[in-house]
């Protein structure tokens, strides 16, 4: 059997290597949303691995039902949207598996249609209209990254996603006008390989992402996960319903006065239910507030430092501070953009 090797097929294959690699440590370390990213990960990494066998030859020396591997392309959008929407949300959505449903009827289909006679050709017309299926969701997920006002990293990972969707749809486009060969799919794998590597940096830069355990500090705790959120719920009582993030003197201490729980406890129920220290999560809610002030007609010619005392912020250094690390721009950009989008 010959093997076809090239400068392309190498760097997916490191890419291949790098998604595996990411993956394991994800599923090993992750949980919860996490857990969603993960799985899109492996997808796109048995996917790129599938595709390398195909070039280098190997495919024709295996099973053809491993071509369900094609249809991995239905779960791609669903797994990406329900990963950044529990970014946005801090918890998965309930209807993400409705969005998993159009996978299930596809493979039903490749399957049932031809009588269990397995198809090349059933397999590229489903992926085809796949490609448009990943860039609706691809587009819709960016939009509502754009409009939640999340971080930079997180917008720059949808619109890695989003280069991906393009890539695939060019590649089809491209096949259907003979302007390329339909075998010639390196454009497809090239979106894949960025959007691996992409998740890598992040993980580089924020260990957060590949590692959601419990800080060691709490390693030793007695609270059961179940009781972590009962306190949860009971701060969350007096932070967002009773807006108590708005005192800008709030300390933890006043926190485990009203609920009766001890500073050790939040500290630890907010680290590892939220994945943020206390003070970072008050400020989050700080920030959103400013936020909603500031896209209010009533704050239009509201100065800066006063929407930030009026979110709960005592001085202007923690409130550019806060603000940058929550949306990516400075108060200041914040605001001309919303000039420029109402112009």
């Amino acid at each position: 059997m010959e093997v076809k090797i090239d400068v392309w097929i190498i760097l997916f294959i490191a890419a291949t290597a790098q998604g595996m690699f990411l993956t394991l440590m994800l599923f090993q370390r992750a949980k919860g949303r996490q857990l969603v990213l993960a799985s899109l990960m492996l997808l796109f990494t048995v996917t790129i691995a599938y595709y390398v066998t195909f070039w280098t030859g190997i495919s024709q020396h295996i099973s053809r039902h491993f071509q369900i591997i094609l249809t991995f392309i239905w779960l791609f959008g669903p797994l990406f949207y329900g990963y950044a929407r529990s970014e946005v949300q801090h918890k998965l959505p309930k209807s993400l598996w409705v969005h998993l449903l159009p996978f299930l009827l596809v493979n039903m289909a490749v399957y049932l249609v031809p009588l269990f006679n397995v198809s090349f050709r059933y397999y590229g017309l489903f992926t085809s209209i796949g490609s448009f299926h990943v860039l609706g969701y691809a587009l819709g997920t960016y939009w509502m990254l754009r409009k939640s006002k999340v971080s930079k990293s997180l917008l720059l990972t949808s619109f890695s996603f989003l280069g991906y969707a393009i890539c695939l749809i060019s590649y089809y486009v491209l096949s259907w006008t003979g302007v390329l060969q339909l075998t010639h799919d390196y454009l497809v794998s090239i979106g894949m390989t960025v959007f691996i590597y992409l998740i890598g940096y992040r993980g580089f830069k924020n260990p957060n992402l590949i590692n959601s355990k419990q800080p060691n500090k709490y390693q030793k705790s007695l609270l059961s996960h179940q009781s972590l959120l009962d306190i949860m719920k009971k701060v969350d009582a007096l932070l967002i319903d009773e807006k108590l993030f708005l005192d800008g003197e709030l300390k933890l201490s006043s926190i485990s006065q009203k609920t009766g729980f001890s500073s050790h406890d939040i500290s630890q129920a907010i680290n590892v239910i939220k994945g943020h220290g206390f003070s970072d999560y008050v400020n989050k809610m700080r920030v959103d507030q400013a936020v909603l002030l500031m896209n209010s007609s009533a704050y239009e010619k509201e100065k800066l430092i006063a929407i930030a005392f009026e979110s709960g912020f005592n001085n202007k250094t923690s409130f550019l501070n806060a603000f940058k690390k929550h949306t990516g721009r400075t108060p200041s950009e914040f605001r001309k953009s919303i000039y420029s989008q109402a112009s």
